[in-house]
């Protein structure tokens, strides 16, 4: 009796799994986590930057990172604002005491 070789096949995705999409769930995963540590400035833009790759690269994903992208860029632009009138509180509280002792 001869010798048969196994034959190995390439797993390949049920039709009812979707294909791997890695970059819109780590944008989906920063996006949220923004929600609580959004004052970094550095996890809505990671969540903002994983979005717009992830919208790019990976169709399967689109829904979950045009939703990133919108969480990202509307936390990024709220602590943007948010610093920016802390920063001029204190610029102008700084010139007030500076006038005011002259």
């Amino acid at each position: 009796m001869p010798y048969i070789t196994p034959t190995t096949y390439q797993p390949m995705y049920p039709v009812y799994i979707a294909p791997p999409k890695a970059l819109s769930v780590t944008a989906l995963v920063l996006g949220l986590v923004s929600i609580v540590f959004g004052f970094t400035f550095l996890v809505p833009l990671g969540a903002l930057i994983f979005g717009i790759v992830g919208l790019k690269r990976e169709p399967a994903g689109r829904g979950m990172a045009i939703v990133e992208i919108v969480i990202g860029g509307l936390f990024m632009l709220f602590w943007l604002t948010f610093g920016g009138v802390i920063l001029a509180m204190m610029f102008g509280l700084t010139s007030a005491v500076f006038t005011s002792s002259s």
